[in-house]
């Protein structure tokens, strides 16, 4: 945002990510606020949800993308392709649109989310034993991982199903070396947006649950006294994870946890 509001020409950017994705919301209302064009392509064919009324609310173009065609975003002269043909259509040379990646992930994202680690020990007055966050694309992971405390092990709990999350949290990462981490991937329940049936609860007052809210994510409830409910997708199998593995016994008696609540949407 610094980089586009201090530019000569403001620039339009575009980015990536699926019907519920915190970051695409983010980007729109930022260009609302800050009066820059937005593109987001959106993956699958969900188009009628309220993050997505939000984010054309907020002034953004969506994109619909297929899954296939989705998976090229990655590829140079697709992606290249894409912006000409925004420079194209809105009149402006291509140096000035701006792609950004899925998720909003880069270097400079995770180097600012790594400001959480020295946050959290500023607040706690002591490095603690062990940080735990969920991960999507691994970009916030590292950024923790990279600012962290050789003496704080960090847990990364992937909400998605596989084992290539520890690839993506190194590629990302500047320098491994001496750092204190690892990656749980067995809360993942079956892949990215799956979750038991019996964690479904029941909206909170003022969220509506009328047939306009199609698509809508479930609020979870993972059974836990005195944890409100959670977020599906990320927070709920964070949370779940952590206290599974807190009842068998993996961290040692005495050993101070945090666990990372990222927001989320309902």
């Amino acid at each position: 945002m610094e980089a586009a509001l201090s530019a000569p020409t403001k620039p339009l950017l575009f980015s990536f990510g699926g019907a519920f994705s915190n970051h695409l919301s983010a980007l729109a209302t930022a260009g609302r606020l800050y009066g820059l064009t937005v593109v987001i392509f959106v993956r699958g064919e969900e188009a009628d949800n309220p993050v997505l009324d939000q984010a054309r609310a907020d002034g953004a173009e969506l994109v619909l993308l297929s899954r296939t065609e989705y998976r090229k975003k990655k590829d140079h002269s697709w992606l290249m392709a894409q912006r000409e043909e925004l420079a194209r259509r809105y009149g402006i040379a291509k140096t000035w649109v701006w792609p950004i990646p899925e998720g909003g992930s880069g270097p400079g994202a995770a180097e600012s989310v790594g400001k959480l680690y020295g946050e959290v020990v500023t607040d706690l007055g002591f490095v603690p034993n062990y940080l735990c966050l969920s991960a999507g694309t691994g970009c916030s992971a590292a950024g923790v991982i990279a600012a962290a405390d050789p003496a704080t092990r960090v847990e990364v709990y992937p909400a998605l199903k596989g084992n290539w999350m520890t690839n993506e949290i190194i590629g990302f990462l500047p320098n491994v070396e001496g750092k204190n981490w690892t990656c749980i991937t067995d809360y993942h329940f079956g892949g990215y947006a799956r979750f038991p049936e019996e964690w479904i609860a029941r909206a909170p007052s003022g969220l509506s649950t009328s047939p306009g809210t199609r698509g809508l994510a479930q609020i979870a409830n993972i059974n836990e006294p005195g944890l409100p409910p959670l977020d599906p997708i990320y927070n709920a199998k964070l949370f779940y994870g952590v206290l599974d593995r807190i009842r068998k016994g993996h961290y040692p008696a005495g050993n101070s946890v945090v666990v990372v609540h990222s927001g989320g949407i309902y």
